[in-house]
């Protein structure tokens, strides 16, 4: 587990010293569940075809885009929510999510 306070990286000793109230948090920490190496977010929806995956992955080359691979099968598995706003963009994609992510 990574713990993060204001983009600062922190030990889980540091970050359960923390007060509850320390001037910017009014309330309990809120912990957030994202996609890593080991926890990748699968996706068909914004994949391809197995005859489009060579060119998918030129793609995702040409415009260098990090923690966005393609599968044989033509399934996305991305570990980076950056990675993956960034593929939205390049192929036009609309994420409707109720403005609610990325």
């Amino acid at each position: 587990m990574k713990y993060v306070v204001n983009g600062k990286e922190l030990t889980r000793e540091e970050f359960e010293s923390l007060p509850a109230k320390s001037g910017w948090l009014s309330g309990p920490f809120m912990t957030a569940h994202t996609y890593r190496d080991h926890d990748p977010l699968l996706s068909e929806g914004m994949g391809c075809m197995k005859a489009q995956v060579p060119e998918m992955r030129q793609v995702i080359r040409k415009h260098g885009i990090q923690g966005v691979t393609v599968r044989d099968s033509g399934q996305l598995e991305i570990t980076s929510r950056q990675g993956r706003r960034e593929l939205l963009k390049v192929r036009g994609m609309v994420d409707n999510d109720a403005g609610y992510g990325d």
